[in-house]
């Protein structure tokens, strides 16, 4: 098997674990009686840590979410004592005792949760969890570009150690998943574009919107208002990259390049440290993940 065709099974098996877990977690911070968008806070804030957490961070691991959007749930959660202002103020946070208790009690359902399922034989498992820690280890090791901020970032809480399989698989891949998002910020910044003209560009590249309400319906959970998406699609005009056919906007065939290219670039940067695995272990490793999810989507959560 391919090493290009692995990163779609590895997805789709985080996705099949996620749906067990996720429900666990929400109702965990459910019962600590933390608002729904409380998780997106305490979890990176807890990965940063003991560094403060600062929403210009998240905004850098999150590009297509406002700043401003991150810097109201900040300050919200320090108005809940979940988060303290560091001596330097400037939007400087750290965790408090409440908010570490509450993010490592949401972490700690979630794992629990994993160590309950058995989607496969335990050396089976076993076999998963090494290739991917390969893998991971290589992204860690590969020669820039991508940076690796995200990947670090990720295996700061993603320590890999769990005596749990599964909670060790469900880590590596969550920490795959974070380099692919090195891997396509490295595709795409160097244009000089907005995350949140990067986003509206691809939803419109995958048919997935076809207008500006259509696009801000899809996005406005992540800060930016109306106004904001139509400047950026103002700007891709600009660029070339996008025309307006009455209400509906269309790439031209310089932004279908663009954007083909910048997925091409991503999908080449991600995989080059997936040849630290054989053939026969990239057919293994492939087999193991389809089984998994197939296993897990099996599975009631």
């Amino acid at each position: 098997m391919e090493d290009k065709g692995m990163w779609p099974l590895a997805l789709q098996a985080l996705q099949a674990l996620s749906s067990h877990y996720v429900p666990v977690m929400q109702q965990t911070a459910a019962q600590l009686k933390l608002p729904e968008w409380c998780t997106g806070i305490l979890l990176p804030a807890l990965s940063f840590d003991p560094e403060p957490v600062t929403a210009e961070k998240m905004r850098k691991r999150g590009a297509y979410t406002a700043e401003s959007l991150y810097s109201q749930r900040l300050s919200e959660a320090a108005r809940q004592e979940l988060l303290q202002e560091t001596e330097h103020g400037a939007g400087e946070y750290r965790l408090t005792a409440r908010g570490r208790e509450a993010a490592e009690s949401i972490l700690q359902a979630a794992n629990e949760c994993m160590s309950r399922l058995q989607p496969l034989p335990e050396e089976e498992l076993d076999q998963l969890a090494a290739l991917l820690n390969r893998v991971v280890q290589a992204c860690l090791k590969a020669p820039s570009p991508p940076g690796k901020w995200c990947i670090e970032l990720a295996c700061r809480v993603n320590t890999g150690i769990s005596p749990h399989l599964l909670v060790r698989i469900d880590h590596y891949l969550s920490d795959l998943s974070a380099y692919r998002d090195d891997a396509h910020l490295a595709a795409w910044q160097p244009h000089g574009c907005s995350g949140q003209a990067w986003e509206a560009f691809t939803l419109l590249w995958r048919g997935e919107a076809r207008t500006l309400d259509e696009l801000f319906s899809k996005l406005e959970r992540r800060g930016f208002s109306r106004e904001e998406y139509r400047q950026a699609l103002d700007d891709l005009i600009q660029r070339g990259w996008l025309q307006a056919e009455g209400e509906q906007y269309v790439l031209t065939p310089r932004g279908e390049q663009i954007r083909q290219a910048a997925e091409e670039q991503t999908d080449a940067y991600f995989h080059a440290p997936w040849d630290c695995l054989s053939e026969n272990e990239l057919e293994a490793l492939g087999s193991l993940l389809t089984r998994l999810r197939e296993k897990l989507s099996g599975l009631i959560p």
